[in-house]
C-alpha cells in the first residue's frame, strides 16, 4: 500500500498570517475608537475629578442634608398641609439624591459631608423655634432662596466641573431643584405670602 504524503503548502502559513494580521488590525482599530470617544459636543469624556468637582461634591452634600433635616423639621413643626406634603417631597427627593451622589462619589474618591453648613444650622437653628403658620411661611420663603442657591451651585458646576459623572448628577439635580421651587411657589401661593 502506497501513501502518498505531501509536503503542506504555503496555504496554512498564509492563512495564519492572514488571521494575525486581522488581529493586529482589529486591536489598532478598537484602540483608535476607544481614544476618539466623544459626547455629543466633540468634548472628550473626562473622567478625572478637578478642584471645582470636589468644592461642589462638600457643597452639594450639604444642600442635601440640609434640605433633609428642613423637610423633617417642617414636618414637626408646620401646619398647612400643603408645607407638610411639600416637607414630605423634599425629605424623600434628598435622600435619594443622597444616596446616588454618595455611590458616585465613593466611585470617585471623592470626599462628601455629613454635615450642613454653619450658615444653614442658623437658619435651622431659627426655624426650630417658630410653630405652626408662622413656621409655615418662614420655611417656605426660605426654601424659595435655598432653591434659588441650589441652582446657581448645580449651573456653576455643569459650567465649570470637568468629571463626566459629577457634571450629569449636578444636571439631573438642576432639573429636580427647578420642579421643588415650582412646587414651593405653589405652596407660597396657597398659604396667601405675597411678593411672588
Amino acid at each position: 500500500m502506497k501513501t502518498n504524503f505531501q509536503k503542506p503548502t504555503n496555504n496554512n502559513s498564509f492563512g495564519r498570517k492572514l488571521r494575525t494580521s486581522g488581529a493586529v488590525l482589529m486591536a489598532a482599530l478598537t484602540i483608535g475608537g476607544l481614544s476618539s470617544c466623544d459626547n455629543e459636543d466633540d468634548e472628550p469624556i473626562l473622567d478625572t475629578v478637578s478642584q471645582q468637582d470636589r468644592n461642589f461634591a462638600i457643597t452639594a452634600s450639604q444642600h442635601t442634608n440640609a434640605q433633609i433635616k428642613f423637610g423633617e423639621l417642617a414636618m414637626t413643626n408646620g401646619e398647612d398641609d400643603s408645607v407638610m406634603d411639600y416637607a414630605q417631597l423634599i425629605v424623600n427627593a434628598n435622600m435619594e439624591s443622597r444616596s446616588e451622589f454618595e455611590a458616585i462619589a465613593d466611585g470617585k474618591d471623592v470626599e462628601v459631608s455629613e454635615e450642613i453648613s454653619a450658615e444653614m444650622q442658623a437658619k435651622y437653628d431659627e426655624l426650630a423655634a417658630l410653630q405652626g403658620e408662622e413656621f409655615d411661611k418662614e420655611f417656605i420663603n426660605f426654601q424659595i432662596d435655598l432653591l434659588n442657591d441650589s441652582m446657581s451651585m448645580f449651573e456653576n458646576q455643569i459650567d465649570n466641573g470637568t468629571n463626566f459623572t459629577i457634571n450629569g448628577y449636578a444636571e439631573k439635580s438642576l432639573g429636580i431643584v427647578k420642579d421643588h421651587k415650582a412646587e414651593a411657589l405653589l405652596v407660597k401661593a396657597e398659604l396667601g405670602i405675597e411678593g411672588l
